[in-house]
């Protein structure tokens, strides 16, 4: 399947769609996300990463709307030697993400939000090293899609301006373990992020 096309096609489908419409509203984004790969045994999340895209968005009540974004994020995982040991990780993620999500606003400043998105893999194999070591592309490979949950909140700075705090995570994993073992729920690594994003509409 050509992920890429489709992610594509969805977005122009639905920013066209809102173009005719009277209520159409649309904006920029940028901020940092905080990341780990659940899975991987590392604590985290300790690698940062730039978040940025675009968006559109409707109202269909006074209070409820549907945004759709077009991201890029970096995610990924980073271990830094400290006292009690010397070994250091790093991966690097790129992913180009399309978000979909229902926006409730619960008075003039707060909003919450709850949705899916998904994302492609763009630098496939991803760059990997461990202990100072480049072990790009070793298996088991990362696949190309990302399907994720997320959550979030949104606190408005001005009229045009606000600041959002979400959470995502992978519902299937985006790599299996080395071991290629599965127990339940755990089927892999799967991506995990923390974002601080500001977004302004036009």
């Amino acid at each position: 399947m050509n992920y890429k096309l489709l992610l594509v096609t969805i977005f122009l489908i639905f920013t066209s769609t809102l173009l005719f419409s009277q209520s159409f509203n649309g904006g920029i984004l940028a901020g940092v996300a905080a990341t780990e790969i659940s899975g991987d045994r590392l604590d985290g999340p300790n690698k940062a990463g730039v978040y940025a895209g675009g968006f559109v968005n409707t109202y269909f009540t006074d209070r409820s709307s549907v945004q759709m974004e077009l991201d890029f994020i970096q995610k990924g995982s980073r271990q830094n030697p400290d006292s009690t040991s010397t070994d250091s990780y790093l991966l690097r993620l790129n992913y180009v993400e399309l978000v979909l999500h229902y926006r409730w606003d619960f008075g003039k400043v707060f909003s919450l939000e709850a949705g899916p998105s998904l994302g492609l893999l763009i630098n496939k194999p991803p760059y990997e090293e461990s202990n100072g070591q480049d072990i790009t592309g070793r298996d088991p490979q990362f696949k190309t899609p990302d399907l994720s949950l997320n959550i979030g909140m949104f606190v408005s700075l001005t009229e045009r301006l606000r600041f959002n705090i979400r959470y995502s995570n992978s519902i299937l994993a985006v790599r299996p373990h080395a071991s290629g073992q599965t127990y339940k729920w755990n089927q892999g690594q799967y991506n995990e992020n923390l974002s601080f994003v500001f977004f302004y509409q036009f």
